[in-house]
C-alpha cells in the first residue's frame, strides 16, 4: 500500500518573551493538525499549484534521490513531514508565513491515485522506467473503469508556464542575451 500519514500543524503565538510564545504557538497548533499523505514514503501524489494571498507555490512529484530543490521554508517543512524528493518553486511574495499556509494548503487538497481513480471511474497508470514504455496501473475504481474516455468538457484546461514550456523545448535564453555592451 501506498499510503502513508503524517500529521503536521502550525500556528502563531505572540507573547512577550520567546519561550512562552513558543509554548502558545504549540499548544494551538494541536488544534489545527492537517494529515500529510506520501506517495511511496517519499514525495507527493502530483504536481501542485497553490496560491495564499500574493504567494504561489508550483510543487511537482519527482524519482527518489532527487532531493529537495525548494525555497528553505518548504525544505525544512518536507523535512518534518518525511518528504524526501521534491521540486518546488516559489513565486510572488516570499512572506514566511505566506509560503506555510499555501504549503499546506497544497499539501492538504492533493488527491490519491486511488481517489482519483473513483471520483474519474478510470485506471490510473504512471509510466516508470522499470516497465520500459508500458504503462503501470497504479490504481483502479472498485466498481471497475467505465467504458466510455472522458468528454472533451471533463478534461481540465491546464494553464501552462511558459517558462518551462521554453526551457523544456530549448528555446529559453539567458537574460543576459540582448544586453549591450560598451566596448572601450
Amino acid at each position: 500500500m501506498n499510503k502513508f500519514f503524517f500529521p503536521l500543524g502550525f500556528a502563531l503565538g505572540k507573547a512577550a518573551d520567546r519561550n512562552t510564545a513558543l509554548r502558545k504557538a504549540k499548544n494551538r497548533a494541536i488544534h489545527y493538525l492537517f494529515y500529510i499523505e506520501r506517495y511511496n514514503h517519499h514525495t507527493i501524489y502530483h504536481d501542485i499549484t497553490s496560491t495564499f494571498k500574493r504567494t504561489t507555490i508550483r510543487m511537482k512529484k519527482q524519482n527518489r534521490g532527487y532531493g529537495l530543490h525548494c525555497h528553505r521554508a518548504v525544505i525544512t517543512i518536507c523535512k518534518l513531514i518525511g518528504i524526501e524528493d521534491m521540486y518546488a518553486k516559489v513565486s510572488g511574495s516570499t512572506n514566511l508565513l505566506n509560503i506555510t499556509r499555501a504549503l499546506f494548503q497544497a499539501l492538504a487538497k492533493q488527491e490519491t491515485h486511488q481517489d482519483l481513480s473513483e471520483k474519474k471511474q478510470l485506471n490510473v497508470v504512471e509510466f516508470q522506467n522499470v516497465c520500459g514504455p508500458l504503462p503501470f496501473v497504479v490504481a483502479s475504481p472498485h466498481k471497475g473503469a467505465r467504458e466510455q474516455p472522458e468528454k472533451e468538457d471533463e478534461i481540465p484546461d491546464t494553464r501552462l508556464d511558459w517558462g518551462d514550456v521554453k526551457a523544456a523545448q530549448g528555446m529559453k535564453r539567458s537574460i543576459w542575451a540582448n544586453v549591450k555592451r560598451t566596448i572601450w
